[in-house]
Parts: C-alpha cells; structure tokens; sequence
C-alpha cells in the first residue's frame, strides 16, 4: 500500500528533506482512517519543529471538526515556535477556513508576533477577506516590516477594504524614496495599488508630481494604468454617476482592484448603489450582491442587507435564497442584520445548508446554550449543533479557566451528548463511528476541561476512532488516573480482539498495534502517570501474542530474496526486527518501576539493537529509553549510534535526553559537545545550566578545558557562571606554587596551533588536547639535547588529532553513506558482494594508477579489498567503522570522486575543484599514516627532528582541509561553489 511506504520513508530517512516529502504525502491522505492515524503518529514520534511545521503545512483543512482540524486547532493553541504558528495560519488561508477564527486571535494574543507570523496573518486576510484580523492587522503594520511582508499587508488591506491613513504614508514614504532605474523595493507594486484604491483627490494630485521624477519604467507603467481607471471617474467629477460607474466596472471582475475607490464620498456611493439595486435586481443581481460585499464598506452593504430586493429578508422570506451562498463567501463581519439572521435557530437551515463553518464564526456558547438554540437541537437532533456546542466552549482562552458559567455550559454539553447518543441508538444508525470521531475531534482541537473529556469518554469511549487515543494522549488536559487506566485497558483488549478476528494485513496490524502502544507511551509520559502492574503483564501477554500471530505469517510467506528481514548484531548473532517486541521494551523500560535486573537486562539487549536495526524517527523515543536504564552498555550504545550522526536534529535530541542520565560517561560526552560547531547555541547553553553534578570534579576541570578554548561570548558567559556554581560543590585542596615552577601556557600553545590552522575554533575538545598534547611535549623537548629519548609520541599524539578530526568531519557521512545502501549495490556489481576475483582486481588496479596514486608508496589494494567486501556484505544491524585516517581516506578515494568508470563518482561531495586535488590529500594522509606507524613501532631520536617537524606539517595540512571540508560538506546535493579545501592552504 502506498501509504504505508510513505510512512516508512519518514520513520526511516536520515534525511531531512525526505522526511518532509512523505510528510506532505501522508497529509494528503489523511482522509482515511489509516491517514488519520498516521498523521497523528507523526505527532506522537516526538516530531521536530520542522517536521511539526511541515504537518500543518501539508494538510488540507476541512470546515468541521476532523482529524486534520484537531491538529492544526492543537497547534495553534499550544505551539509557540513561529515556523509551525505560521504554517497553520497558511494552511488555514490556502483551506479558506475560517472555522478556527477563534484559535487564530487565540495566538494572537499568546504569542510575540514574529515577521513569519505576521505574513501567514496577511496572507489569511488577503485569502479568506474574514474582516475579524482587520483591527488587529492594523496594529501590526509598520513600515519597519520587510519588504515581501509590507506587500502581502497591502494586499490584505484591499482585500479588506481598509483605508487609513497611517498604511497609506507608509506606502507614499515608499514610493517616494524609489529614485534608481531599477525595482529596488518588492513592496513598491503594491504599495502603489493600495494608494489608487485608498488615496483621495489631493493624494492622488501629489503623487502624480512625485511620479513625474520616478525613473523607474515599471512604476511609471503601473502608475498609468491606475491612473487610466482613475480618469474614467475623474471625467464625471468622482460625482454620482462616477460612482455607478465604479460598481458597475466591477461587476464582471472575478477580483476587482476597487481602483478609485478613496476618491468617493461615503454618501455618493451610497446614492449610486441603491440607485443601482433599483435597476440591476432583476438583471445581474448576483454580481452586484457580490461586488458590494467584496468591497467591505459597512455602510453600503448595511444597505443591501436592508434592500426589500436583495436583502436578508428576500432571503429569509425564500425570495432571493440563491443569494445566500454569497453572503457567506464574504462573509460580513460586522453586519448586524446578517448576524441576527444567522444566530436566528428559526433560519439556520437556510445558512447551514450552504456553509458549515458559519456556526464556528457566529454563534458562541451564550447563544447556542440559549433555551430557542436548545429547543432547535432537541427537535431536529442535528449534531452540527453539538459540534458548535463543544467549539465554542473549548475557545476559552486556558484549559485551566474552571468558572461557574463554563462548568455549566460544559454540563449542559454533556446532556446534549448523551440525548444524542441515545437518538442515535433508538435510530439503529451507522452513524454513530462518524459522529464519534467528529466530537473527539472538536474536543481534541480546544480547551475543555479534563472533567468534560472525562465525562465524554464515559458516555462514548473514543476506542472505536483510530486516530482518537494518540491524540487525547497528546492533547488532552489532565486526565485522572483512573481514566486513563480504564484507557489503556480498553486499547490492549481491542488490539488483542482486533488481531484475533480481524482480517488485517501485516503492516496495518503493526500500525495499529505500535501506534496504540505510542499512544500509552506518550499519555503515561505526558501525565507522569505510573501504569499500574496488571496492565503492565497484560501489555507484555498481548505483545507476545501479536508477535508470535505476525511471526507465524511471516514463516509461511514465500522467500523473497531481496528481503532483509535477518540482520546481525555486534557478536554475528542473528537479530531480527521485531516493532512489536520493541515498542513493548520501550514501554516497560519507561514506564515499569518494579522490572528485575534479568527483564532490564533482556529489555536492554532489545533496545540496543533496535538503536542500530529500528526506523530512523523511531530511534527518539529508543534513545529515551536507554537513557531511563542508564547503564554503561546503554550509554555506550547512544554515544556510538545516536551522538555520533549525521542528522542533526536527531544529535540534538539525543542531548537532551542524555542530560537526564548521571552516567560519567554521558556527562563527558555532553560537555564536549559544547565544542562541536553544528550544535545549536540554545543546545548548549542548555547543556552547561541542566548538566547532572553527580560527578562535581569532573564536571569542574571538563568546564575550565572549555575555558580555554574560543567560544561565543555568550557560551564563555554561561561557561563562567558555570564554573563558579560547580566550584561551591567541590573541595580543592590548595598547593603552593613555587617561584622556581615554571609552566608552560596553554594560551601560548593555543596561538601556535591557531597559526598553524585557520580555522582551529572548529576544533572539537578531544583533537585540540591531543595537539596540545604533542606541542606541549615538542617545546619541552627542545631543551633535552642528544639524550636516548624516544620522541615518537609527538608524532602519535598529532596523527591521533588527525584521526578524531577526520571522524568528527566525515564519519556521520561516511556512515550515512554506507548506511543507504547504494554504494553496496555499486560495489556488488563490480565483484564485492560475491568475492569476484577477476572483477575486484580490476576495479583496485583502476584505483591504484589514478594519478598521484600511483606515486603513494607501499599503496595498500589489501586494506581497499578488505574494507569494499565489508561495505558490501553490512547490512542494518552489523557492526561496521573505519579504522583510522587510511580507512578514510580510502573511502573517499572511492566515493568522492568527479570521474570514474565504474560510476561511483559524486557519492560525497567535498568541494575539491578537481580530482587531482582529492589525490593530493588521499597521499597525504596514507603517506602520514605510514611514517606514523613506522614511527611508533621503531622509535624516533633526537637526531630525527626533521622529520618529526615534517609530519606535523603534513598533520596540520591535513586537519586544516578536514576542517575546511567540514563547513561546506554536503552528501546527495550538487556541491555548492566554494573555495577548494587544498588550494586554501
């Protein structure tokens, strides 16, 4: 099933881009109930801002409560990041629903409004004409706001039909300080518009003389356009007739541009448009209903709303009824007459008909609750009325806003539901799944008390909706305890009856079944609930079962060869992906208090390899869980398979969690994690102010090591405050320093390094001590003489800072790269995957007579075979890395070249301008690799120090390209230009 694929491209991609494209595609099918589930599976799989943004982005929102409503509605009032706010309120305006109005004010008001907020606002305004943003819109504009959110506020302004005279000084300043040749401003086109739809006579007369020194010709086009419709009314003196004229211009225009329209007194427009009702009634009143409300003047269509031929009451009467729809399509805000027909319970079939979302807008809970509202529902039984209901109570500003009248409007809701739901079964209808899901789904998207889902949940449980308990588990507000373990019962007995009796395929067996364990998983989290023991033992029964059922299937399915269900763990043992088997382990581990140390230890070995073997997006709450056990094999396990990656986000999110953990080991690898550039400044100061203290002195010397290096000012900030908080909690012993003791400064070590290596802020924590490390012991070495010292450590400690740079530059790519798949399918061609002698000897003699290559000493075609044959035999779960700067630079002599016969150019690109320049560096470092290993395993005296000096030479050309690399490396992507890493140094 397609969806399905769709959904393992997210769960599986490392790749951010990737995930955004099945995002967008499972949006789109969101209608079914499978869709729904998956979407709010999205949300439960801890999404990151970007992914929640690229959700609310890609669905498409319907006018009445459903699953894609409640997210966009729950966003909206609990999100506070600008990129997911503003993507609702587009998504809303390219929907053109204006039902979650409310939820739109609510952020509004809650939120500092971001210059990408305030566009999604405009673009709303501008896409719907819903006249509520309108004084608010007005606040807003200022001429300090860039230029592409100034013409979409224009834009808005029209649409709106807002003249004031603030907008329209800021649109002269505008068109005043445009004096090139060329279109400088973007807001400049709709700044002009909005000025020959809102500007006066006189205006109109002063920009004409600035027009006259404006050089730029696309203005002066634009400006005589609106001044050619402008001449037309000027001809007959803006009077009367002019005004007719300006209606009447309009009336075939899908979206007229009103131009002229300031030009007008308030009273001649009015003259001309009742005059026209009187001859157009019969003959297009359809377009000058339309126009007059598109136009937004509050005093004309007050006079068509009164018209005895095109008003409310021809409608109401039955006269006009084919006008109602486009009363609704511009929809008057502030029009009494329309309002009270509307709130009327006696015309609400005639409006609600046509428009489902009109009750949302109109018709609060004073209202609806009002005894003729009442009366209406209990006679025609319309559930639209109930939704409303629950709407409108749920647009109170806070969940926590517990005042008398809202716990009686709530009860009064709650009547309401069960004389429904009792209609419902006297009726024997089919509707009640569908009416289920729509009540949840208002629910969901507001801010009704706990004690009102409580109660709603006893009248109906939501089990029957599949999407339903993810998204109470996300969203609700605070649940009993009670509530949520009758819950969670209720889901564990479906999922057994479900899979015992249904007719499901395997994935959708699998979705349901994970997707309700999520959904424990994040209710229990978000509530601190402790689930109780039965229901744990009924979890791990029902688990069990549901694996067992899928493994028996999976046994008498046939073989298909391309299949890799089998992987390998770390000792080559068999390891097959089990979803059921761990999510299950997740939930124990997180939610279990009383597991004994043989379940942990059983739990642990799953949960290690599912770090490994587990969908990508998975891997969030997996991390979690080890974190919860915190043992020195877990910690390992996150350190190597999870801090070390190439998604971002996903590094960041496992920082987080780690700073739960009191292990030395995770304390060690948060702190240097400061010094890693990709990490967010937010992350780390997080680091240094959560970080545990359980280990104060290591903590302490850990933090002075940061000291020294070249942080930004507000991280040595945080860093300094640091010292002194942790600094209380330790007990140094003080020494007296001798004025014979001599030290040499790390300071003075640093300016050396960083003359020898432009960018040695990029330097992780680890590689700058190693060369710290060697220089330290070269300048002391100085003063030694012709002693029998072995001096081999200078040149260990600075090839040990070339290996950690070069894993800290490529090896989350390298791993990526490996991870995929497609250079294994490469090799295989070539002979890798079988051990084609003929085949393989081809391809390494290829590669060893490249140019420059062939001129590399001792080039090893042994260790290239050894490490291809393994790239090509890894599958998911095997252990697999490089081992040391050859490996690597083998790697790269593979895959990141421009040519190659045997296509496996472009698999990495580095930036080097042409392919010699990579060979350059791939001598580089397997020519400092040899020396080095010669180094070590014979010694080096005093009299080699030429070729100590010379190694670190090659040492510092090599980590100085690492991190030139570093900043511009991109996998997948056509390379951008930038300077080539060789020729920079």
């Amino acid at each position: 099933m397609p969806i399905f694929q769709d959904l393992k491209q997210f769960v599986r991609s490392e790749n951010e881009h990737e995930r955004s494209v099945a995002i967008e595609k499972l949006a789109k099918n969101s209608f079914s109930w499978q869709g729904s589930l998956l979407t709010w599976q999205i949300m439960a799989l801890i999404p990151t801002v970007v992914e929640k943004a690229k959700l609310a982005q890609s669905l498409n929102i319907p006018n009445m409560p459903s699953s894609e409503w409640a997210i966009v509605s729950h966003l909206l009032l609990k999100e506070n990041d600008e990129n997911v706010i503003s993507s609702c309120i587009s998504t809303l305006a390219h929907s053109k629903c204006n039902s979650l109005i409310y939820r739109i004010l609510h952020a509004f008001d809650r939120l500092e409004l971001t210059n990408k907020i305030i566009y999604s606002l405009f673009t709303f305004a501008e896409e719907t004409g819903n006249e509520k943003l309108a004084d608010k819109l007005l606040t807003l504009f200022s001429a300090d706001l860039p230029e592409i959110v100034l013409a979409k506020g224009f834009n808005a302004l029209i649409r709106l039909g807002i003249i004031d005279n603030k907008c329209k000084n800021i649109a002269l300043n505008i068109l005043q300080a445009n004096t090139s040749e060329d279109l400088i401003k973007s807001s400049l086109p709709s700044a002009l518009i909005y000025l020959g739809f809102a500007s006066n006579k006189d205006e109109w007369k002063s920009i004409q003389n600035i027009i006259a020194n404006i050089k730029n010709p696309e203005t002066v086009r634009i400006y005589e356009i609106l001044n050619s419709q402008i001449s037309k009314f000027e001809d007959k003196n803006f009077g009367i007739k002019a005004c007719e004229c300006f209606f009447e211009s309009s009336l075939h225009e899908k979206n007229p541009s009103f131009i002229g329209y300031g030009m007008f007194s308030q009273k001649n427009l009015e003259i001309a448009l009742e005059s026209l009702i009187k001859d157009l009634y019969n003959k297009k009143p359809e377009e000058l209903v339309r126009t007059v409300l598109k136009l937004k003047n509050k005093k004309c269509t007050d006079i068509l709303a009164n018209s005895a031929q095109l008003g409310i009451e021809s409608i109401e009467n039955g006269k006009n009824e084919y006008l109602a729809q486009i009363w609704l399509n511009f929809i008057p805000i502030n029009n009494q007459k329309f309002i009270q027909s509307v709130q009327n319970p006696k015309y609400y079939r005639l409006w609600q008909n046509i428009s489902k979302d009109i009750g949302f807008i109109y018709l609060n809970a004073e209202i609806l609750l009002s005894q003729p509202w009442q009366e209406k529902f209990e006679k025609s039984y319309d559930y639209n009325i109930l939704l409303y209901q629950i709407v409108a109570i749920g647009n109170k500003s806070c969940p926590e806003n517990t005042s008398k009248l809202l716990i009686r409007q709530e009860y009064k809701v709650i009547d309401n539901i069960k004389k429904y739901v009792k209609f419902l079964s006297q009726k024997s209808s089919n509707e009640f799944e569908s009416f289920v899901e729509k009540v949840y789904a208002a629910i969901i998207g507001g801010n009704t008390s706990a004690s009102f889902l409580r109660e709603v949940y006893k009248i109906m449980p939501f089990s029957g909706t599949s999407w339903a308990f993810t998204a109470i588990a996300l969203t609700a507000p605070r649940l009993d305890i009670y509530t949520l373990s009758v819950a969670i019962h209720r889901e564990l007995e479906i999922i057994k009856q479900t899979l015992l009796h249904g007719n499901m395929q395997k994935e959708e067996y699998i979705l349901e079944v994970t997707s309700r364990f999520q959904s424990i998983l994040v209710g229990a989290d978000r509530f601190k609930l402790q689930v109780n023991q039965p229901t744990l033992v009924t979890l791990k029964e029902i688990s069990s079962l549901i694996q067992n059922i899928l493994d028996e299937t999976e046994e008498h399915k046939p073989h298909d060869d391309e299949s890799e269900i089998e992987v390998a763990d770390w000792s080559g043992n068999t390891v097959i992906d089990r979803p059921i088997l761990l999510w299950e382990a997740i939930l124990q581990v997180c939610l279990n208090t009383q597991l004994s140390s043989e379940e942990k230890d059983y739990y642990e070995l799953f949960l290690r390899e599912g770090l490994r073997i587990a969908p990508h997006v998975e891997k969030r709450w997996i991390v979690r869980a080890l974190v919860k056990l915190d043992t020195d094999d877990a910690i390992k396990a996150i350190l190597y398979q999870a801090l070390q990656h190439i998604d971002i986000d996903f590094v960041e999110h496992t920082i987080v969690e780690l700073l739960r953990s009191k292990h030395t080991r995770s304390q060690q690898a948060l702190i240097r994690a400061i010094s890693k550039q990709n990490i967010s400044l937010a992350i780390k100061i997080k680091i240094i102010r959560e970080i545990s203290l359980d280990n104060p002195e290591e903590i302490l010397q850990e933090l002075k090591t940061l000291q020294l290096l070249r942080l930004p000012e507000s991280i040595d900030k945080e860093i300094q405050e640091a010292i002194a908080r942790v600094s209380l909690k330790v007990t140094q012993p003080q020494k007296p320093k001798s004025e014979s003791d001599t030290k040499i400064s790390s300071q003075d070590i640093d300016l050396i390094i960083k003359s020898l290596i432009p960018y040695a802020s990029y330097l992780s924590i680890d590689s700058k001590s190693a060369l710290r490390t060697a220089e330290m012991i070269l300048i002391q070495s100085i003063d030694w003489g012709n002693e029998a010292v072995d001096l081999s450590p200078i040149v260990n400690m600075h090839c040990k800072a070339v290996e950690l740079t070069m894993r800290d530059t490529f090896e989350a790519y390298t791993d990526s790269l490996v991870r995929k798949g497609e250079l294994s399918k490469k090799l295989e061609i070539i002979g890798y995957g079988k051990g084609i002698i003929e085949k393989m000897n081809t391809f390494e003699d290829y590669i060893a007579n490249l140019p420059v290559i062939r001129s590399i000493p001792y080039f090893s075609k042994f260790k290239l075979r050894k490490m291809l044959r393994a790239i090509c035999l890894y599958r998911p779960g095997k252990r697999f890395t490089l081992d040391g700067p050859k490996a690597f630079a083998l790697l790269l002599l593979v895959a990141a070249r421009n040519e190659c016969q045997f296509h496996l150019n472009q698999m990495m690109n580095l930036g080097f301008a042409a392919d010699n320049e990579l060979f350059e560096f791939i001598k580089l470092v397997h020519s400092l690799q040899d020396s080095r290993n010669r180094a070590v395993h014979e010694g080096l005296t005093w009299e080699a120090r030429d070729e100590i000096e010379s190694m670190r030479k090659q040492a510092y050309k090599i980590i100085s390209t690492c991190l030139t690399i570093g900043r511009s490396l991109e996998t997948f992507v056509p390379q951008k230009n930038y300077d080539s890493p060789m020729e920079t140094y």
